[in-house]
């Protein structure tokens, strides 16, 4: 029998850089506020060296284009000080697979692409403080 191997080279970093605009709901002392947020960025795939037998060297770093979107909750408990849950999305396209034609009577034909994407979920707590 023939097949591949699937071997660990090293870890890769991800940063992500983005402007977002955050909506607070209610009113500002109440003690439960619900917000969402969206945004626009980039994200960066750092380079990977890798030494596999004889063969060493390192993979490309990369930047990609992505959104993020969120939404949660800050609980206040007291005036000064609450408590802050949220979740995020964060889509980056990474490419698009050739999958087939589509031929329409005014536009013509063209390649359908199938698009892939890698998605970052973050799920994030923490204290808050209201001056």
């Amino acid at each position: 029998m023939g097949g591949t191997a699937t071997r660990t080279i090293g870890d890769i970093s991800v940063d992500n850089y983005h402007g977002y605009f955050a909506y607070n709901f209610g009113d500002e002392d109440a003690k439960v506020r619900p917000y969402i947020l969206g945004g626009l960025g980039a994200t960066r795939y750092g380079s990977v060296p890798y030494s596999v037998g004889s063969v060493s060297g390192e993979t490309e770093s990369n930047s990609q284009f992505s959104t993020t979107w969120g939404a949660g909750v800050k609980l206040y408990p007291s005036p000064k000080v609450g408590l802050k849950l949220g979740v995020r999305w964060t889509p980056t396209y990474i490419k698009s697979d050739a999958t087939g034609w589509w031929c329409d009577p005014y536009w013509g034909c063209y390649v359908v692409g199938d698009a892939q994407f890698s998605n970052q979920f973050e799920f994030s707590g923490g204290l808050v403080l209201r001056f």
